[in-house]
């Protein structure tokens, strides 16, 4: 379960097709080429594991993340969450512990888990000012772990084939009046290979494009497009209410939701007006706060 570039980001920039197609390599973060299929999650395809492209995927994101991270996601889910001095933390899906350094910076007690673990191993090279405890570990499978005044799951979501699992196992270590913070793509309007931009040359419109929405989807996403030998993950796609169902069967209580937009401003240019105000009106990432009764 590891955090994506912006969890399998496409474009928020310039149309890259006529009106009417589709882009079929769309990328915030750098994430690579992506096909949908209907179903649950193929583990001929590698399943929902980034371990086989860890060591890729540490070289794009690093140890602070990618702009849209640092500009957008970070500060965004840190004033959602409120993580104060003292507090215990989880955050799941750590992968380099990017959100989970940003916690144990405003004073948290900060553990981060990932079922990759060469993940795990880089997160702990990139040690801060904070310790922070760092291990691979399933999200469905916290036991052992202590409680928690709060927990993250930071565009992680999309990797966990058992969402009805990890909630239970988050309410179970969740201290009474806890909170849990989901933050993912947008569910409507960021969905891999059935979203894409398209401009209206008449009335000098850039508008978003949807092809599906409420089918969950699991979208195969090839690492390196073109290799034949290229290893492959799973981001499975679902609708918002099919995304909370789990959460709110498990018992959680949704306290709060935002919807976050690009920071970005185009250069000068025949479209650049148009690209501005479509990235105000189209939103680029959802956070959900759970809170624990």
């Amino acid at each position: 379960m590891l955090p994506s570039f912006a969890g399998h980001c496409m474009n928020p920039e310039r149309p890259r097709k006529p009106v009417g197609s589709r882009t079929s390599g769309r990328k915030a973060f750098g994430r690579p080429h992506e096909r949908a299929q209907g179903g649950g999650g193929d583990r001929s395809l590698g399943g929902t594991s980034w371990e086989k492209s860890a060591d890729w995927y540490d070289r794009i994101i690093g140890e602070r993340g990618s702009e849209l991270y640092r500009e957008v996601v970070i500060p965004r889910a840190l004033d959602l969450l409120r993580p104060a001095r003292g507090e215990q933390m989880l955050d799941i899906g750590c992968g380099q512990g990017v959100f989970s350094r940003a916690m144990a910076e405003s004073g948290a007690r900060v553990t981060g888990i990932d079922a990759s673990r060469t993940l795990i191993q880089k997160a702990r090279t990139y040690q801060g000012r904070t310790a922070i405890r760092y291990l691979d570990r399933d999200a469905a499978s916290l036991d052992g772990l202590g409680e928690f005044d709060g927990i993250s799951a930071i565009l992680c979501l999309q990797n966990l084939e058992h969402l009805d699992k990890v909630c239970s196992a988050a309410l179970s270590v969740l201290k009474p009046g806890g909170r849990m913070l989901w933050v993912l793509n947008h569910p409507a309007f960021r969905i891999p290979r059935q979203s894409s931009w398209g401009f209206e040359e008449d009335r000098k419109i850039q508008y978003r494009r949807i092809d599906a929405y409420s089918s969950t989807l699991s979208i195969p996403i090839v690492m390196h497009p073109g290799r034949a030998d290229s290893e492959s993950t799973v981001s499975i796609h679902r609708s918002l209410e099919e995304l909370t169902r789990p959460a709110f069967a498990s018992g959680l209580l949704l306290g709060g939701i935002e919807e976050w937009h690009s920071h970005k401003e185009s250069q000068p240019g025949p479209r650049a007006r148009a690209e501005n105000r479509a990235r105000k009106e189209f939103p680029l990432f959802m956070g959900l706060l759970w809170r624990k009764v």
